[in-house]
């Protein structure tokens, strides 16, 4: 069973949340902005939301962006960061290109097993640079989480 909302598409298994709770999948390609990120910021790219996740449900999730680096010719590093609520961790990467106007795709995977009941559990997606005028987001966007239930 699908369902759709807006640009992307929720993919509900048999007996998932929507029946009966097995697992969730969302998965989302979107356009990426065309400014170069800001330096020493995180900024968010994709989030997903669940509801009422229960203590040992195991959330897994795979993420990937693409990116182009800048003027001037010299390293450019991207980090992506994967982010539950935002405060908690669940997975981080960080890539790296010597060539000016290379083009990469970055992906991440992650998971977690919930230690106690989230009645709202929102995982975003966060691309993050420490150089000015260096990184562009570029390509797309993708983050998939599957909930795997503890029965």
């Amino acid at each position: 069973m699908k369902f759709k909302f807006g640009n992307s598409t929720t993919d509900a298994k048999r007996y998932s949340t929507f029946q009966k709770k097995l697992a969730i999948t969302k998965e989302a390609d979107l356009n990426s902005p065309s400014d170069f990120l800001p330096p020493n910021q995180e900024i968010p790219l994709l989030s997903v939301h669940f509801t009422q996740l229960s203590k040992g449900n195991k959330v897994e999730i795979e993420a990937s962006a693409g990116w182009t680096a800048g003027f001037p010719c010299e390293p450019a590093t991207i980090k992506l960061t994967i982010r539950r609520n935002p405060d908690i961790l669940v997975a981080e990467t960080e890539d790296s290109t010597q060539d000016l106007q290379m083009q990469k795709t970055t992906a991440l995977t992650g998971s977690e097993t919930l230690s106690d009941n989230a009645e709202l559990a929102i995982y975003t997606l966060y691309a993050s640079t420490e150089q000015a005028q260096r990184i562009r987001m570029s390509g797309s966007f993708r983050l998939r989480a599957v909930v795997r239930l503890n029965i």
